[in-house]
């Protein structure tokens, strides 16, 4: 009888640890994502990658509109021709992502280059060169970056956000129960726990 009774309490404190095992496993979750977070903070900050959404289809097929290309910052006179960069005519001019035809020095400026660039889907080049000191070439693709990152930037998936860490603060460090600090100190001195010796 004692024994039946050993039992059933083991097995109802196994049922009532599940909670904390979801505790567990959520906060781990939302730590893994903090940490990517994080790192990719870091990464952008050391390196200055970045992210640039294409918002046109002038890039198609490769790059549809929607897509997006982690791209870096590189000098001007690193450029090749067949790079696919982004820069701007002026500071009131829009960003443009296109594939450079061609790369001229400029006399009296040598960290400088003139750039010719064309979007691959379109027959012919862009109207005027760009005079740059620096670019962001792009590196690799992102399929549908756009969407996902309109998402995460709404207002409303960014409060849910904040309102979610929130929670699962508070319910990290919510205080224990009497029921479960009882289960911890039984668990603690249970017999079927003590490891047999080697």
């Amino acid at each position: 009888m004692a024994e039946r009774r050993h039992v059933a309490d083991r097995g109802r404190r196994r049922g009532r640890r599940l909670p904390g095992l979801v505790k567990d496993l959520v906060l781990g979750a939302a730590g893994l994502l903090g940490l990517v977070a994080v790192g990719w903070a870091v990464y952008a900050h050391q390196t200055g990658a970045t992210v640039i959404v294409l918002k046109t289809g002038s890039m198609a097929p490769d790059l549809p509109a929607g897509h997006g290309v982690l791209s870096y910052p590189v000098d001007a006179a690193d450029v090749k021709v067949g790079d696919i960069v982004t820069t701007r005519l002026d500071d009131a001019s829009p960003l443009v992502t296109h594939r450079v035809v061609s790369v001229e020095e400029m006399p009296g400026e040598p960290g400088k280059r003139s750039i010719v660039m064309r979007g691959d889907a379109n027959e012919i080049d862009d109207l005027f060169p760009y005079q740059v000191d620096w670019v962001y070439r792009a590196d690799r693709p992102i399929p549908y970056a756009g969407p996902v990152m309109a998402i995460l930037k709404s207002p409303l998936v960014l409060g849910g956000v904040v309102l979610l860490v929130g929670l699962l603060v508070l319910w990290a460090f919510w205080p224990a129960s009497v029921e479960e600090i009882e289960d911890e100190l039984a668990d603690e001195n249970d017999p079927d726990n003590v490891p047999e010796p080697v």
